[in-house]
């Protein structure tokens, strides 16, 4: 029996879909306590939950907590999905970097890294409450900017810290529906930092369909694939590798958009949070499953599951590197394959990385680096080094102007 899991951000209107995903795999979980800020959007949250736990009938308490040494007290599992400036700041993190004739975005670039100097003494103050409170606790980290929180987070706090993705089960889920096989029975060869991946082979029964694949995508349209770098490179790059090797094409995207995807998601989860309003809604309404948040249902639960020995889990997930991939260092976060089991996480070995990824990987690297020691130093000089180094980022004359407009912006206290 699990006696706590306490999920931090826990005012998301999409947690009743991690409560829903608890009870349809009948988790077998005492209370699961939700810690958001005072107000009326957390109660509101609260309510929702409790109303679709006890229409199931499954013995399951929902608490809302303000006070985040009595929400983690206890916990096995803290999800920590916490968005510092909520909706807002990530449209902010989208907006502003075209303005600079930069690539905008929470996890990438200049975007990511303002999002990890406003977000990590937040986040890192909550893990350090759990360290102390909870000491044992699995931290798994669902928050932006991926790796650098989850870098962050493991060198600084003694904490068992896993970052969790879906993007390597959607194409899991593609490429056995192009093989026509069963997701279950494909093992992927999966090496990125957070969203940036490739997978270099599929194998089926020990054995390499990559070549079959590649030749099956030469006479059919899938689409989010690039062709082009799949052609170039002969392995399959994810949505957001694509955006590095077309980032021109992107800003100028971005400076001509209309509508971004942070104010869609801001407007969806207002009317979503007025249905939850009312007493007799009890199941989780359509618009929610819009969002698909299904990285609840087929990441964390399964997650969770491994940790407490139900199954021996592989997946793919954010760690530390640890000797897994040889080019980089230890202390690098790396999204790669990894064991699940009540012993832990097992990272497995990766080897060498491709000869054109090196480059790119030790820039990206170098500037999460950066980042976490501008955070540590409040150092608006090491900020703008980690943008200058930053495979994103072509001009340290317009980072710089960046910078200072957002640290402004933010209240970012950068000497």
């Amino acid at each position: 029996m699990i006696d706590r899991i306490t999920i931090l951000g826990g005012s998301s209107v999409y947690v009743p879909e991690f409560v829903s995903s608890v009870i349809k795999n009948n988790l077998n979980v005492r209370e699961i306590v939700l810690h958001g800020r005072p107000g009326r959007k957390l109660e509101v949250v609260r309510a929702f939950c409790e109303r679709i736990a006890a229409k199931s009938g499954f013995p399951l308490k929902i608490k809302a907590e303000t006070e985040v040494v009595e929400a983690v007290a206890g916990a096995r599992y803290v999800i920590n999905q916490v968005r510092v400036g909520g909706m807002k700041a990530r449209l902010r993190d989208e907006m502003l970097p075209p303005q600079f004739n930069l690539m905008g975005d929470e996890q990438l670039g200049p975007g990511a890294i303002i999002n990890a100097l406003r977000t990590l003494p937040v986040v890192l103050e909550l893990a350090r409450t759990v360290e102390r409170t909870s000491p044992g606790a699995v931290f798994i980290n669902l928050g932006n900017p991926m790796g650098i929180l989850v870098e962050a987070l493991s060198v600084l706090t003694k904490l068992t810290v896993v970052g969790v993705c879906d993007t390597h089960r959607t194409y899991t889920q593609k490429i056995a529906g192009i093989l026509g096989a069963d997701p279950s029975q494909l093992t992927m060869d999966y090496v990125g930092l957070y969203h940036l991946g490739w997978i270099q082979d599929v194998k089926m029964g020990g054995r390499s369909r990559m070549a079959q694949l590649l030749e099956l995508l030469e006479s059919r349209e899938e689409e989010g694939l690039d062709y082009d770098l799949i052609e170039l490179f002969h392995m399959i790059p994810t949505r957001v590798t694509g955006m590095y090797f077309h980032r021109a094409d992107v800003v100028r995207k971005q400076q001509h958009c209309t509508r971004f995807r942070a104010e869609v998601l801001y407007e969806a989860e207002q009317q979503i949070l007025r249905m939850y309003e009312d007493p007799h809604l009890d199941m989780i309404p359509e618009l929610t499953r819009q969002r698909d948040a299904s990285w609840y249902s087929d990441s964390i639960i399964p997650l969770i599951q491994g940790f407490e020995g139900h199954a021996p889990l592989t997946t793919v997930a954010c760690v530390l590197n640890q000797g897994s991939i040889k080019d980089l260092s230890d202390e690098s976060s790396v999204e790669i394959p990894v064991s699940v089991n009540r012993k832990g996480v097992k990272a497995h070995k990766v080897g060498l990385l491709p000869r054109f990824l090196k480059g790119v990987f030790w820039s990206i690297k170098e500037s999460d680096r950066l980042t976490i020691e501008a955070h540590r130093q409040r150092s608006f000089d090491l900020a703008l080094q980690a943008m200058a180094v930053n495979p994103f980022v072509d001009s340290i004359t317009r980072a710089r102007k960046y910078l200072e407009k957002a640290a402004s912006l933010e209240n970012i206290n950068l000497h």
